[in-house]
């Protein structure tokens, strides 16, 4: 016996299965705009994004932008999944909480912070001697990013 599915069901799957993505998407420069401040994105070394409690893809121009919206919510909305882009291989993610970051460093980053994130398996020693800066982990950032103030933009 033959089983096929009908053209609703197979649109439906797609829909499903396209919509239900558990990691992130390329960055598109110029299309893309941050989720917290509305700026465009224009330099994805420094982006990010967010995948919310709700399952919905949230991009972001800056570290500093996507640390200050992950405060902004309640416990009980907690991201599933938080990725930074990789400052040294545009367009590579890596999982914010295993990354190393460069606070202060020799770069200028969108919200001017100078923050950016890199690959852990390189050395902190050998980031400060590229970029100068602090070589921070995910938990320090969270906590210098909440010292300073960083509104969101109004809603449109």
């Amino acid at each position: 016996m033959s089983r096929t599915l009908s053209v609703p069901s197979m649109i439906l799957f797609a829909v499903t299965a396209t919509s239900c993505g558990s990691g992130p998407r390329a960055l598109v420069v110029g299309e893309d705009a941050c989720r917290y401040c509305r700026m465009a994105i224009d330099d994805v070394r420094f982006g990010g994004m967010v995948l919310t409690a709700r399952g919905r893809l949230e991009t972001f121009d800056s570290i500093e932008c996507l640390t200050a919206f992950v405060a902004s919510l309640p416990p009980t909305a907690a991201p599933r999944k938080i990725w930074v882009g990789d400052f040294e291989r545009a367009g590579r993610w890596l999982d914010a909480t295993d990354a190393h970051f460069v606070y202060n460093g020799q770069f200028h980053s969108p919200m001017g912070r100078s923050l950016a994130a890199f690959d852990a398996s390189r050395p902190a020693t050998a980031l400060q001697a590229t970029y100068g800066g602090e070589v921070l982990t995910w938990t320090v950032v969270q906590s210098v990013i909440a010292q300073q103030h960083i509104a969101p933009a109004s809603a449109p």
